[in-house]
């Protein structure tokens, strides 16, 4: 009887013992007919708050790649840009950031950056490896990976996602540097989806040895995305840099931000 009563009690903790990873790979899953069949059983004031909410992501995303090419077209075919080469590693000698403007013996013309950072989350933790090659002064091919984990009352859970990008670098001065790029992300897992990811990001070098770091990064799977917002504050000691931030991200339906601690080595 006590074995029954013990059971019965424990029925509902497992019912709704889901942990967020779980969840966020069941709404990262929900394909375009799925998320319109589910949407005939919402209420009306519901359905319009979605659309709403759909139109101005869509607004946004529409805004973004209309200025993005003209940017894009008018620096490349209109504007007039300096050539800019690349430091060493930021704060080299006498410069602030990447870039110079000075072709010295020192300078390069590509370069090669390895980070990775640990997320810290009551619910599920994250490791991030970055991979980013900077071909030429103006372009850079990125690659990343993040595996999320998770325990719950019903063991451990895990998420894995990954992107490359390739990234235009349109503002390349010695105190600032600024980038978007485009390129396709993978979640693993039970999901096994391919989707398109845009990007845009900054670093700032206000004074030695600091440097301030904000991107965003958005991919699309199925009918939903991952938003991922970063910041950073860096710590420079010749190749190597040391950084602490905040990165919120967005999994389908479930949020997991988190402060960071990671380190990033200029090759």
């Amino acid at each position: 009887m006590k074995r029954i009563l013990l059971i019965i009690l424990l029925i509902p903790a497992l019912l709704f013992s889901q942990g967020k990873l779980e969840k966020a790979k069941e709404s990262l899953s929900e394909s375009s007919a799925t998320s319109t069949h589910n949407s005939l059983d919402r209420s009306t004031r519901t359905s319009r708050n979605d659309h709403r909410n759909s139109s101005n992501t869509n607004g946004f995303f529409y805004d973004f790649f209309v200025e993005l090419g003209y940017y894009a077209f008018y620096g490349t075919v209109i504007g007039q840009t300096e050539y800019r080469s690349l430091t060493p590693h930021p704060y080299y000698k006498n410069t602030f950031g990447e870039y110079s403007k000075n072709d010295t013996i020192d300078s390069k013309n590509s370069s090669f950056k390895l980070s990775g950072n640990h997320l810290f989350n009551k619910d599920a933790n994250a490791l991030e490896i970055n991979a980013n090659y900077r071909v030429l002064p103006i372009l850079g091919i990125e690659a990343s990976y993040i595996h999320f984990s998770e325990r719950t009352i019903i063991g451990s859970d895990y998420l894995e996602i990954s992107s490359l990008m390739a990234n235009y670098y349109r503002i390349r001065e010695n105190k600032i540097s600024l980038w978007w790029g485009l390129g396709t992300s993978y979640v693993g897992n039970e999901i096994k989806k391919f989707g398109f990811v845009y990007n845009i990001g900054a670093e700032i070098y206000p004074f030695k040895p600091i440097s301030i770091h904000a991107s965003w990064k958005q991919s699309f799977i199925n009918n939903s995305s991952i938003d991922v917002f970063k910041t950073q504050l860096k710590y420079h000691i010749k190749n190597t840099a040391f950084f602490t931030g905040y990165h919120n991200y967005q999994l389908g339906s479930e949020k997991n931000g988190g402060y960071v601690l990671g380190v990033e080595y200029t090759f």
